[in-house]
């Protein structure tokens, strides 16, 4: 059992950034600690635990994941070399208020006799301002990543994702805020808790560090997805411009279009695999949105998983593809090994087996289950802009299919072997999501699905900013029942999902 230790000094001190204490202490030689902290001596989070250095000494970490302007209850929590536990006193530190930036209004209800699962909601806001945010499950804001040196280049997260070592991996682009006449630039940051950067790689450093290994890749600007890795390695999506010879409209000619590459990127940031898709694709194939005020924009790639087998899936929205490459944690030769999608490489099988029940213009692949190194499921959010693609009449001069376009999440049954693909569930959305999205299978059971500023069908899209959706679903007798929901304005949200707490292997009940 604890027992009180009134002897212990800890400090806790407030950081630059509002929400988040710095809390020290010294420990002997073997002991860790863990701090509980809470609006009440009731506590109810936690952070990871800590070791003592090597021979004991000062410890020094950051406390996350409290709301502005209130006053919270912290205590320590000591395991000693021999296994005993020492309980500090309680302690108090006044959170700050929110700073007047542009940060996101979020409404999140639970429904009445339903329990989310636990967890926190992190927020990725690519626009106006992109300053993504945490939250926790009644949509109070718990963190925020504001850096105001990206601002005065338009610069914003996209993504932001969590790493194993509690910190932020954030990739910061100017792609769509870019005024007429600024410059692209982008920056691969990885950042604690304070939003410190703790190391960062900027655009020109990066195509310097190409160009030096022979790579005939130069990135334009970092785009959609970034995936840290279990060796320390990180994907990285970046644009890039060629000159090609197009024999499909626009052309026939020479045009300057928009395709992707990924970077593999070592422990420390250094490019030591590229893949392109101008090495694998047909620049004629173009479905969708292949236009001059798109800047001719032919994969537009925006997400990146790695396969059990050590090949990564690659979602190419204007192609209508999810596709594996051959990667093989960085031996591979990056050949397309298949691609999943219509008129790819496998059937779709099963009731829902029309060229139309196929995902289009799709967001986050995310890879749900495997029977060894195969991949047998994965969900997918299905944006649907260019559905009418696969109707027999194709697209109609609106550029809009008839009935209009719709959204969904969908999960697929795949088997690769047998390069078929089955829907296996799907929950149609009563309104058309164009852009972003992602479809998460939570730990409960649960699927999380977001939709960024959807529309109800066949209303015109706004000009201005509407809400994005969130929503929570469990499995009903008679199909899905929604458990959460959460609305975000300003709407602009790329991606949100449930990450079970600000440190790596804690869960907090929301």
């Amino acid at each position: 059992m604890s027992e009180p230790a009134p002897d212990l000094f800890a400090t806790i001190s407030p950081t630059s950034h509002p929400l988040v204490a710095r809390y020290a202490i010294t420990l002997v030689k073997g002991a860790r600690i863990t701090v509980d902290f809470g609006p009440t001596t009731g506590y109810g989070r936690s952070t990871a635990p800590v070791p003592a250095p090597p021979g004991g000494g000062p410890v020094s970490f950051l406390i996350a994941g409290m709301t502005a302007s209130t006053t919270y209850h912290v205590r320590a929590r000591i395991q000693l070399p021999d296994g005993k536990w020492l309980t500090g006193p309680d302690q108090t530190f006044p959170t700050g208020a929110l700073p007047d930036i542009a940060l996101p209004t979020l409404s999140a209800t639970t429904t009445p006799g339903q329990t989310p699962n636990p967890g926190v909601e992190l927020v990725n806001i690519i626009d106006p301002r992109g300053i993504s945010v945490v939250s926790d499950l009644q949509g109070n804001i718990i963190w925020y990543y504001d850096n105001a040196a990206d601002a005065s280049w338009h610069g914003y997260a996209f993504p932001i994702k969590p790493l194993p070592n509690g910190n932020m991996l954030a990739s910061i682009t100017n792609l769509y805020n870019i005024p007429s006449g600024t410059p692209y630039n982008s920056v691969l940051r990885e950042i604690d808790l304070v939003g410190n950067s703790v190391r960062e790689l900027y655009l020109a450093d990066l195509n310097a560090a190409l160009k030096a290994m022979g790579s005939d890749v130069q990135a334009l600007c970092y785009s959609h997805d970034v995936l840290p890795l279990w060796n320390g390695h990180t994907i990285l999506i970046v644009q890039q411009q060629k000159s090609v010879h197009l024999k499909a409209p626009p052309g026939p000619g020479e045009f300057t279009i928009l395709g992707d590459a990924l970077i593999d990127l070592d422990e420390n940031f250094q490019p030591v695999w590229t893949w392109s898709a101008f090495d694998w694709l047909d620049v004629n194939r173009h479905p969708m949105g292949f236009t001059a005020d798109q800047g001719y924009d032919w994969t537009h790639c925006n997400g990146v998983q790695r396969a059990p087998d050590g090949n990564l899936v690659l979602s190419s929205r204007h192609q209508n593809w999810l596709m594996k490459l051959d990667y093989r944690e960085g031996s591979g030769n990056g050949a397309i090994l298949w691609k999943l999608g219509y008129q790819g490489d496998f059937t779709l099988v099963g009731n829902a087996s029309q060229p139309t029940d196929w995902f289009f213009a799709q967001h986050y692949p995310n890879l749900l289950t495997a029977k060894g190194d195969q991949i047998t499921s994965l969900s997918v959010f299905d944006n649907g802009n260019d559905r009418c693609y696969a109707t027999p009449a194709g697209c109609p001069a609106t550029g809009l299919s008839s009935p209009p376009p719709f959204s969904r999440g969908a999960i697929f049954k795949v088997d690769e072997t047998a390069r078929t693909a089955q829907l296996a569930w799907q929950y149609p959305l009563n309104f058309y999501s164009w852009w972003g999205g992602n479809v998460m299978q939570l730990v409960n059971g649960d699927v999380e699905i977001c939709a960024s500023e959807p529309v109800p069908i066949g209303q015109p899209i706004p000009k201005q900013d509407t809400p994005s959706q969130v929503v929570e679903l469990a499995s009903g007798p008679t199909g899905p029942v929604i458990v959460w929901q959460m609305t975000v304005a300003q709407g602009g949200t790329y991606r949100s999902y449930r990450i079970g707490s600000l440190y790596p292997g804690v869960v907090w009940s929301g």
